[in-house]
């Protein structure tokens, strides 16, 4: 029983080090109950960068249960993201969220979004999330990508319950 209660202390121990160690840290190492334990974190001097505005287009793959008819499979883009503060590649964390806007007619896809807002981050070196309309519990559209050289490209998700779409997108940097 003592030896259980280590482990899950360990453990707990563990996560909490994993969730308050600071992102710009490349390795930490942790002594838990005297054994050393090596911690890996996200080297946020790598993370993309999605700061400026992003043009392209976004094409719609499936829709069910929308109100309107979709009349285009494919409707130009615009995202811009703004500077997170004085963050620096160094201070830029996963955790550092980008405000923004959009300009994406989703009404020529069968839905409407009521705001033009956005937030979005970087994951990783070479991937980006966001939410185009995120003051919503519903009706938000979900964006997952991937930096390809000067572009992003990847797969959204209109998520309304119990309606929804969902499709492919290509933005390339057009400013900062």
């Amino acid at each position: 029983m003592t030896q259980t209660r280590e482990w899950v202390t360990r453990l707990a121990t563990m996560a909490v080090i994993s969730a308050t160690a600071g992102p710009a840290v490349h390795a930490q190492t942790a002594s838990v109950r005297g054994e050393h334990v090596e911690l890996s974190v996200i080297d946020a001097t790598s993370l993309g960068d999605i700061t400026g505005t992003w043009t392209g287009t976004f094409q719609l793959d499936s829709a069910w249960q929308l109100q309107q008819r979709a009349s285009s499979r494919a409707v130009p883009a615009r995202i811009q993201f703004a500077a997170v503060g004085d963050a620096t590649p160094t201070t830029s964390s996963p955790r550092s969220v980008h405000r923004g806007t959009f300009d994406i007619d989703f009404s020529r896809f069968g839905f409407a979004l009521s705001t033009q807002e956005a937030l979005g981050w970087s994951v990783t070196a070479d991937s980006i999330r966001a939410v185009l309309n995120p003051t919503v519990d519903r009706g938000l559209v979900e964006v997952h990508g991937a930096f390809r050289g000067d572009a992003i490209v990847g797969t959204w998700r209109y998520v309304a319950d119990p309606a929804g779409a969902r499709g492919v997108f290509t933005l390339r940097r057009s400013g900062r």
